[in-house]
């Protein structure tokens, strides 16, 4: 018995939804705001590929997607006004009387509600299917080789209408009241407005948020704008997906108790609109269990939403907590990639708790700042201008700059087009090496006029701080009675005296037996170092002049600044074109076999070589011989104390260098992720074109379609429709 009734609510509804959807083919006030909703989407699109065509910033598609769909809050607020029209149809039945009539008949007043809402849902979801013509206009254009991936805009579409039905249910129960058109619209927009603004709570009152995670969660959850930008990304939250679920249910169970305002008492309608949204109260609560139970699904070809296995296996590996704190970029181009490292955050956090991601303001802790700067090997203005990510484990720390999250792209700070991205890479990187606690004894040598582990402008402090916080211990060894067997790496810092035959017959002993050994040379001037011999046994020599380039002189008399002249090593992985450092009066290095890990440009060349041959110049090389490693820098003075509170870079460097050495350098073992990345050189008069299939003819051939299906059909009477 309870099955046949069900049947029979259900196609109660089914003949007032047909009955409605033929209305609103008939009605020119329906037809209208489907016209005004096509072109705005043809306005919409049509922007979209005026990004994607620039030739001189062409965009990821993946990004403007989510900006088309997502939108701007005018574009919001326009769409908001098309939902809150279309539910105003009950209303205008209550003023004609129909309204009445129907529920009156042996046709359930929920099924009543549920019948219209499926109509309305029904046209809603015929507007993005037309939509989708966009979808095939931008394939048809795009270059050959070109792919566009299907899953972000499905999820797009596909949340589009899940979102748009929500929204219907919501303008139904805001106007169930009224018989007034009118009135019915300007209720359902308030009532959508607010569920707009509710999910925007975030960026208009931050520090609320900030200061309560699970209500920033639940805005996540129920924001339509923030819950359709990650749908547009390709990634699916069933959290949201069901607390959308949620909003509808009780949406229209609230229509339903408050439609019966005139037939029924007070208090009955009352216990039936807190019946009403305990249901949706309910159906909201399964829906966070179940976002905590079934992870996210990826749709995007690349996984650009999900973390990777080698991720997973760094995550799994931490034991105590780990503070990532963001600092935000100031130049507003920037932000789309913190935007997105605050997501990988996210995703990294899910899978291990013992993260906590927080944010940083720089005007509020200038002293920070500037540390912070000289950390990460980057001035001031731009740690400012374009943000980083520090993260901190105990004493230990990794702060990375802009340039170390990006992939490919430009220099300049103002035009970032963030083509790839390595910001999974880069974090999971950054987090492997914090969690490397083993063990290692570095060795200093003395004695020999060596730059002093602390002490002035013209120590090594800054590299000796760097190593110490990660764990590597320093220890000053006498090379008389030969290098002790427990040292991982030899320090040897610009020397200006020779060492005695029988300590470089101790280095080379050591380098034999699979040691390693980091040089950095004094200036020119400075005399023989007295390991020549032991450098030539490799293949190295490095003359007694200075590096000169014209392309790369900065600031100082001797200085050399390098962006893109690094190698292929794990040393300067991720440098080329992210990272600076500054060379002052450096030697060359002269090693045909080794890796060059620093290079002038074509035009370097020794400054008193008249006949020196044609550039690039080492100015640092890399050399590895089964278990012994050798790395020589040809300026000791580029990792003094002086230029690293500049943020010149050469600390860093031979940090790196000495991480290598010593086997605590994690190579990153997740690649740069691509965007759906669509290049559209189209001429003017093409996008023209463009502009106008999608703004005038999709429109009014859409609109002329729907006017003949109203034509060939008739609206089946009330009393027919149980």
């Amino acid at each position: 018995m309870t099955a046949v009734r069900t049947v029979g609510w259900w196609r109660a509804a089914l003949a007032v939804a047909h009955r409605e959807l033929t209305i609103y083919l008939r009605s020119p006030i329906a037809l209208t705001v489907a016209a005004a909703f096509l072109v705005l989407q043809g306005v919409s699109f049509s922007a979209l590929v005026a990004a994607l065509a620039d030739p001189a910033r062409p965009a990821p598609l993946g990004a403007v997607l989510e900006g088309h769909f997502g939108g701007t809050l005018l574009h919001w607020m326009l769409q908001l006004t098309v939902l809150a029209a279309l539910a105003a149809r009950l209303a205008e039945e209550r003023r004609a009387g129909t309204w009445e009539a129907l529920v009156t008949a042996p046709v359930p007043e929920g099924a009543a509600v549920v019948g219209a809402w499926l109509a309305a849902t029904a046209l809603w979801t015929t507007l993005w299917l037309v939509c989708l013509s966009h979808v095939a206009i931008l394939v048809a254009l795009a270059p050959p080789g070109a792919v566009i991936d299907p899953g972000p805009i499905a999820t797009a579409v596909g949340g589009e209408i899940l979102l748009g039905a929500a929204g219907l249910a919501l303008a139904l129960a805001a106007g169930a009241w009224s018989a007034q058109p009118l009135v019915a619209t300007v209720a359902g927009f308030a009532a959508l407005c607010g569920w707009l603004l509710i999910g925007e709570l975030g960026e208009l009152a931050p520090t609320v948020v900030a200061d309560a995670p699970g209500l920033a969660a639940a805005l996540e959850r129920v924001g339509p704008r923030r819950v359709l930008a990650a749908l547009a990304r390709g990634e699916v939250r069933w959290d949201a997906i069901g607390t959308v679920v949620a909003i509808a249910a009780g949406a229209l169970a609230l229509a339903t108790a408050l439609g019966g305002l005139r037939r029924r008492r007070p208090e009955a309608v009352a216990a039936r609109a807190l019946e009403a949204t305990l249901v949706g109260l309910a159906l909201a609560l399964a829906a966070v269990l179940v976002g905590r139970a079934l992870a996210p699904w990826d749709v995007t070809a690349a996984r650009r939403n999900s973390l990777e296995p080698a991720t997973r296996v760094v995550l799994a590996r931490v034991s105590e907590p780990v503070r990532v704190t963001i600092l935000e970029p100031a130049v507003e181009a920037n932000r789309p990639l913190f935007d997105e490292a605050r997501r990988v955050l996210a995703r990294m956090e899910a899978a291990q708790p013992a993260l906590a991601v927080t944010t940083f303001d720089p005007a509020s802790d200038p002293a920070a700042l500037a540390a912070l700067a000289a950390f990460a090997a980057v001035g001031e203005a731009e740690l400012v201008r374009g943000g980083a990510v520090v993260l901190v484990r105990g004493e230990r720390a990794r702060a990375l700059a802009l340039r170390d999250l990006e992939g490919e792209g430009g220099l300049e700070l103002e035009a970032r087009t963030f083509e790839r991205v390595r910001i999974e890479a880069a974090l999971g990187q950054a987090l492997a090496e914090l969690l490397d606690d083993a063990p290692v004894r570095l060795c200093v040598s003395d004695g020999h006029g060596e730059l002093p582990l602390a002490g002035g402008p013209w120590s090594w402090e800054p590299v000796a701080r760097r190593l110490r916080a990660d764990g590597l211990g320093l220890e000053t060894v006498d090379l008389v009675a030969g290098v002790p067997a427990t040292c991982r790496v030899l320090i040897v810092v610009g020397p200006t005296a020779p060492f005695a035959a029988r300590e470089a017959a101790a280095v080379a002993a050591y380098l034999d037996g699979g040691g390693r050994l980091f040089l950095a040379l004094a200036p020119a001037g400075s005399g023989p170092s007295g390991l020549e011999a032991v450098l030539a046994a490799w293949g190295v020599a490095t003359p007694d002049d200075v590096v000169v380039d014209p392309a790369l002189a900065f600031e100082l008399p001797g200085a050399l600044r390098v962006i893109d002249g690094y190698g292929a090593h794990p040393v300067v992985a991720g440098c080329a074109r992210r990272r600076q450092t500054v060379w002052q009066q450096a030697r060359p290095v002269v090693a045909p076999d080794a890796t060059p890990l620093v290079t002038t440009t074509a035009g370097g060349a020794r400054r008193d070589a008249a006949d020196d041959a044609a550039g690039p110049v080492a100015l640092a090389i890399a050399i590895e011989r089964g278990a012994a490693r050798l790395v020589v820098s040809g300026s000791a003075a580029a990792m003094t104390a002086q230029e690293a509170t500049r943020g010149w870079g050469g600390d860093l460097f031979a940090s790196r260098a000495l991480a290598w050495l010593a086997g605590r350098l994690v190579p990153p073992a997740v690649p740069e992720k691509d965007g759906d990345r669509v290049r559209l050189a189209l001429a003017a008069g093409t996008r023209r074109a463009v502009a106008a299939l999608a703004v005038g003819a999709v429109p009014l051939v859409t609109v002329a379609l729907l006017w003949l299906a109203g034509r060939r059909r008739r609206p089946p009477r009330a009393r027919r429709s149980s």
